[in-house]
């Protein structure tokens, strides 16, 4: 979680990005937002929001979109988590979210090292901010595990329980690594409502890949079906020429039909448009989360 990675893309103007910008050089806390050089970045850190990466840098799956490396991952360093919370801690945030990579070699594939992870960063976001925070959790697919999942959402310190479909159901096969599936991506949405149905859910899709609208459509009633809450679609860039290319960029008429149509279906939370990512504006959850505790 060391960076000494700078981007040269961004300058903080305001108060709040410019203490995270901070505090980021003083800790050598990584963030999602950095390492990507999301465009996003400075809106979501002017309202205290942030995106990190946990278990490590190396995926055990092999996406044909994703950027991150893959291979066989180091050992989980469970006695840094202290030290990560703190730095966390230190960012004063109001809306966390967390991503991570796919950790098949793990017998409980990470969630031991989130649960205890998400324990500390809330104990110390109180103790050093007198202040309750809340954390969005984008997983991977747990290896299709009920258990797992269970796990996770029975330690009560998610407060959005993300999972990504990432493309429709006829090209997860070619996009995907083969060990993800388009059912049991949605079963991972479905469970988590059973098991704590009060949990907001979250998916996102990736577009250009050369899907049809009508996938799109498909894809997006696949996931009203299992009660998902929130959604994200953005315009899929190639991150290199090792990644598949991109076979279509969406018009802003086109993003607006798509926007329109999640809308009219009821999802409480919907992002779309060309630069949209999965964390974009996700502070604005805060007020669903509020609501679905009452």
């Amino acid at each position: 979680m060391i960076s000494t990675v700078k981007s040269k893309l961004f300058l903080p103007v305001d108060e709040n990005s410019k203490n995270i910008h901070r505090i980021i050089n003083e800790t050598g806390v990584s963030t999602v937002c950095q390492e990507a050089r999301c465009p996003n970045r400075g809106i979501c850190w002017a309202n205290l929001s942030a995106t990190f990466l946990l278990l490590g840098s190396i995926c055990t799956r092999s996406c044909r979109f994703c950027y991150i490396k893959k291979g066989k991952p180091l050992n989980v360093d469970y006695s840094s988590i202290d030290k990560l919370a703190v730095s966390i801690a230190k960012l004063n945030l109001d809306y966390h979210t967390f991503t991570m990579v796919t950790r098949d070699d793990l017998p409980d594939h990470g969630v031991n090292y989130l649960v205890n992870f998400f324990e500390k960063l809330r104990y110390y976001s109180f103790k050093l901010n007198s202040k309750v925070i809340y954390i969005e959790a984008l997983i991977s697919d747990l290896g299709q595990n009920y258990n797992n999942l269970k796990m996770l959402l029975d330690s009560d310190v998610v407060d959005v329980l993300a999972h990504n479909l990432e493309t429709t159901k006829r090209l997860t096969p070619f996009i995907r690594d083969k060990r993800f599936s388009y059912e049991g991506s949605l079963n991972v949405l479905k469970w988590a409502k059973e098991i704590k149905n009060n949990i907001i859910t979250k998916s996102s899709l990736i577009l250009g890949f050369g899907e049809e609208i009508e996938e799109i459509f498909e894809t997006l009633r696949d996931l009203k079906n299992v009660h998902c809450d929130a959604i994200t679609i953005g315009q899929y860039y190639q991150p290199s020429n090792k990644q598949i290319k991109v076979k279509k960029v969406y018009s802003e008429e086109e993003f607006n039909l798509i926007r329109d149509y999640a809308i009219k279906m009821g999802f409480k939370f919907v992002k779309v448009g060309y630069q949209v990512r999965t964390s974009y504006m996700a502070y604005e959850l805060i007020d669903l989360i509020k609501n679905n505790k009452n």
